[in-house]
């Protein structure tokens, strides 16, 4: 059996829909290969890790946030942060008093 050349040409009707399609197509792709290599990991079910902190006189906020916060977080956030968690107000620190501060700051 000889082709003769007859190849079967395929044209695109809507480009519209072929653009969704391909883009659909690489966002599977794309989960598959993260999936395979354990590049999704999930934190919304893993609980939150805290460090106790017991405040002794002279402790800030500000300061105990400056302690245990990465460097990439703004110190004004990590102290709203750690006043949300333990029901306080900035001002609220008195010594003896024992807060939970997030390991994740």
């Amino acid at each position: 059996m000889k082709n003769n050349g007859n190849k079967k040409k395929y044209r695109i009707k809507s480009k519209s829909r072929f653009i969704i399609s391909l883009i659909i197509m690489i966002g599977i792709l794309v989960t598959a290969v993260n999936i395979a290599t354990g590049q999704i990991i999930s934190t919304a079910l893993a609980e939150p890790q805290y460090t106790e902190v017991t405040v002794v006189s002279g402790d800030t906020l500000w300061d105990i946030a400056n302690t245990y916060k990465s460097n990439d977080i703004d110190t004004r956030k990590a102290v709203y942060t750690i006043c949300q968690i333990n029901s306080i107000e900035p001002s609220g620190l008195e010594p003896g008093m024992t807060i939970n501060v997030p390991q994740d700051l």
